[in-house]
């Protein structure tokens, strides 16, 4: 009897500790490399697209990750939940004008097929911010 306890409790902690791997290895922002800021002139130009919330100093891609992903929660309703949160998103970063550009797509199960992206600068100014379903 107390076999077939450890052993489930054994095979119980195993798949937790394989499905908890697999949510950090999946949701890890990744650092896609560089982009250029004048691939969105148009988005950036756009007054839809512009935001006037600030969210502090942007140090990495890990932080940039997280500040474009508060930012969507912010203004797009449809992405805010803490499922949004645990997304996977990529970043680059424009080393010539200092800005980092986050593109992620949403997991809310209210909503389908989303994706979102926002550019902002390292002083953690959004450039532009826009959605599309």
């Amino acid at each position: 009897m107390k076999k077939a306890i450890i052993i489930t409790i054994s095979v119980i902690f195993a798949i937790i500790l394989i499905f908890t791997g697999a949510y950090f290895i999946f949701t890890a922002p990744e650092n896609d490399g560089s982009f250029s800021i004048n691939e969105f002139k148009g988005q950036i130009a756009n007054p839809n697209f512009h935001s006037n919330n600030n969210y502090g100093k942007i140090s990495d891609f890990k932080s940039a990750a997280n500040v474009g992903k508060t930012a969507i929660a912010d203004r797009f309703e449809n992405a805010s939940g803490n499922i949004f949160r645990w997304m996977k998103c990529t970043v680059k970063y424009d080393e010539e004008n200092d800005a980092y550009y986050v593109f992620t797509y949403r997991v809310n199960p209210n909503v389908f097929g989303s994706i979102y992206n926002v550019i902002i600068k390292s002083d953690g100014t959004i450039l532009a911010i826009w959605g599309q379903k």
